[in-house]
């Protein structure tokens, strides 16, 4: 499925202000604080943008969710409705 045409940049504007959402100044700190393990982890903003810039919605999902996994973030409900919503756009 090609999800440019189906959800043009309305999908890539959805993931990219989540994830700024969540991986904010705080969550950074946080982090940064734990010397996370895996790799990916500290540098997830830029890996996940690069996935946008390439319209690979999906992996910039996917590493979103990844790094949420790993670091154990803790999700708004808001937050969590929302990556449920993003899950079935990208799963439909």
């Amino acid at each position: 499925m090609n999800f440019k045409s189906s959800f043009g940049k309305t999908l890539k504007n959805e993931i990219g202000d989540l994830s700024e959402n969540i991986l904010n100044d705080q969550w950074k700190s946080q982090i940064q604080s734990t010397e996370p393990k895996s790799s990916g982890i500290l540098d997830c903003g830029e890996i996940i943008s690069g996935f946008l810039k390439q319209d690979e919605f999906g992996c910039a999902f996917e590493h979103l969710t990844y790094v949420i996994s790993e670091t154990e973030t803790n999700l708004t409900t808001e937050q969590s409705n929302r990556i449920k919503q993003l899950n079935c756009k990208l799963n439909s």
